[in-house]
This record gives structure tokens, sequence and C-alpha cells, in this order.
């Protein structure tokens, strides 16, 4: 029996998707059950069943996740521990991470890192607007803090977007924090040919490159 999934959401029918809300069957595979169930061979319950069953089993292959209400489906997520968008989702999650950590750990440093960038343009490394958008403490989260932070980035987040962060989190280290080197090439790489500079320059730290 061939089904399919996302071409018909009945909504004189709607149910919970895992119950086969928007799953389709071929016409003549149902006549043939309905056959098989008329001369005895498979009872209507047994049949009802499968269907389910097939309906349940396809649900992560077919990516029916993706049609659920997100806030339903992030409730779901809560109360399961996870489900297959956090799963899916996962590497994305892991590198924010692994990228908090290493800016994390270029912050602590200011005598080597001098300079910092970030969505407003350069800045030294202990201004105070770079201390005020950046988390007093950071520690990558683990155990249930780290699976409320992945439901949180995997429900709230698109991964394929250009945002690195959560939108308006401040538990995460946003500023990448430069040697002197590496802000004197961000600074060229942002200067037009006629001396015109492409970013902002902090001008409550006023960062001399």
């Amino acid at each position: 029996m061939r089904l399919s999934f996302g071409d018909l959401f009945a909504q004189e029918r709607r149910r919970p998707i895992r119950e086969g809300w928007g799953f389709t069957v071929e016409l003549p595979a149902v006549l043939e059950l309905l056959e098989r169930i008329d001369d005895g061979r498979v009872s209507a319950l047994d049949a009802r069943s499968a269907l389910a069953e097939a309906a349940d089993l396809l649900y992560d292959t077919f990516r029916c996740f993706e049609a659920e209400d997100p806030g339903e489906l992030r409730a779901m997520c809560r109360q399961a521990g996870g489900c297959a968008l956090c799963d899916d989702r996962r590497p994305w999650f892991e590198g924010l991470l692994n990228g908090s950590d290493a800016r994390w750990a270029r912050l602590q440093q200011p005598a080597k890192y001098p300079f910092a960038t970030g969505r407003h343009g350069l800045h030294e490394t202990e201004c105070s607007v770079v201390k005020r958008e950046t988390p007093s403490d950071y520690s990558r989260p683990t155990g249930d803090v780290y699976v409320a932070a992945l439901n949180a980035f995997s429900h709230t987040v698109d991964p394929h977007s250009s945002r690195e962060d959560f939108e308006g989190s401040r538990d995460y280290p946003r500023f990448e924090a430069m040697t002197a080197q590496e802000a004197r090439k961000w600074v060229l790489d942002r200067t037009g040919p006629k001396g015109g500079r492409n970013y902002k320059r902090c001008q409550r730290c006023a960062p001399a490159v």
C-alpha cells in the first residue's frame, strides 16, 4: 500500500498527524482492503491499526514534524524530553556552542585580544558596551540545561538563516574578540577603495586600530 504525506489536510477530519492527519492512501489499495474486510480475510480493527501504525512509523521519515504547529510541537518536545526536530538541528546547535566557547575564551583575554566586533561595529574588548551585552558568566550547557537550550534553539531559530544566536538572548557571547593584526585586517576588508568605512566605530571607546 502506497502512502504519501502533505497533499491533503482535511479540516473536517482533523486529528493528530501521528493518527493519520495529512496522510493520503492510494484508492486501489483502499478498495482491495475493503474487499478483504468484506470477505473476512482482514478484520476492520486490524486494518485500522495497521494504517495508524504506518502513519506513526512514517512520521519521522516523512518529516511530518515540519507540518506541526510550532507551539504544540515545542510543548510536546518539552514533555517528551526531545523530538525529531531537535535531533535534526542538533549539529547546528553544537556548532553554535563551539563558537560560543571560542568567543568566550577570547573575551577573557583582553590583553591578547584587545578589539571586538559585534552587530554594531568595532569596539575595544573592555568597552562597557561589550561588557553590557556579554553574559557575566558563561559555561557550555549540560544535562537538563542543555536539553532546554537545544529545545529553545530548535523551535525558535532557523539554522538555515544567517542568525548565529538566539534572538534576544544574552546567554551566549556574541562579540568576536580579535588580536590587533586581526582587527586591522577586519578594518581593511571593510574599507572601500576610496577610503570610506563600511563599518561603525564605537563612539564610547573610540578604538584606535
